[in-house]
């Protein structure tokens, strides 16, 4: 799949599912290649001069192992999902909940390469989990804190992406394993899969499809809210479609048209209804999927399955 490229991979990203191809929509593509891997931390130089103190205070200067410009050459070569703590020896100095196992601070570093075609897209990475406390560059900017080992991190990096064959983008993480989240072994470092997602200019946000099912006289009533989003240069009017299926069988849809501003967000509510499903039990684990498509003048700009 082309699009975006890890230097010094083996291959181009794959493609973890082949929505792109069905919907004609977004892309998702794994970012689980490319990684180098720095155990210990490495302090950031202080800035002396004025200049220096003056670029500090930037967007896009930062110093040290985030540096786009860091020499990682010599970092050991890993691949995602990655716990370095599960390396690490058995030693009576460390914690018994963590399995006797040292933790610390690392770094990470991975570069990708987004073509020319992609401009005008939306770009977002995905974590979808760093333990414990880590911070994140991309192209020299910090975009991100997060503090917990447990939730998925989603990073717009559409405004600093450079994009072209020969523009290399740095994405660079500090993950502290230091700071304990549980009194079990939870593991350190990107121990979860990471991704890049890009989709149209006018897009359903991430986890933007809300589906909840509510009891009514005549059944039941399932409220759809679509967070939609746009990076487009001018206002856009699009048409929202959900629709309720048990397996290969449709059972309600319902649609509805927004317009979303440039650089703004919209709520869309549309309402599905079954007279009755079957609910879900212990014995009987049954999932309705309702799947929601954005489209305009006949072109699918996005689509996205959610179970309800």
């Amino acid at each position: 799949m082309a699009g975006v490229a890890a230097l010094g991979a083996a291959s181009v990203l794959s493609v973890r599912t082949a929505l792109a191809a069905v919907t004609g929509g977004r892309e998702v593509l794994s970012l689980n290649k490319g990684w180098r891997f720095h155990e210990g931390d490495i302090a950031m130089p202080k800035p002396m001069t004025h200049e220096d103190s003056y670029m500090n205070a930037k967007a896009g200067k930062t110093w040290g192992a985030a540096a786009p410009e860091y020499d990682d050459a010599r970092w050991q070569a890993v691949r995602l999902p990655h716990d370095f703590v599960v390396a690490q020896p058995i030693t009576r100095d460390a914690d018994i909940s963590q399995g006797y196992r040292p933790r610390g601070i690392v770094w990470y570093r991975n570069t990708l390469v987004f073509d020319e075609a992609d401009r005008g897209k939306h770009i977002e990475i995905q974590f979808d989990g760093i333990g414990t406390l880590a911070s994140i560059w991309f192209n020299g900017t910090l975009i991100a804190h997060n503090w917990s080992g447990y939730n998925s991190i989603y990073l717009d990096v559409t405004p600093f992406v450079q994009y072209g064959a020969k523009q290399a983008n740095s994405l660079v993480v500090r993950a502290d394993a230091d700071a304990m989240q549980g009194w079990w072994y939870e593991g350190g470092g990107i121990y979860r899969n990471a991704w890049v997602i890009k989709r149209n200019a006018t897009h359903v946000i991430s986890d933007g499809v809300f589906a909840h099912p509510v009891k009514s006289a005549a059944g039941w009533d399932i409220p759809i809210e679509v967070t939609l989003n746009s990076i487009a240069k001018t206002d856009q009017t699009v048409k929202v479609t959900s629709e309720l299926w048990d397996g290969d069988k449709r059972i309600a849809s319902a649609d509805t048209t927004a317009t979303v501003a440039p650089l703004r967000r919209a709520v869309v509510t549309l309402k599905l209804s079954h007279a009755s499903p079957r609910l879900w039990s212990d014995e009987t684990p049954e999932l309705y999927r309702v799947t929601t498509k954005v489209t305009q003048r006949d072109t699918v700009l996005d689509a996205v399955t959610t179970t309800c």
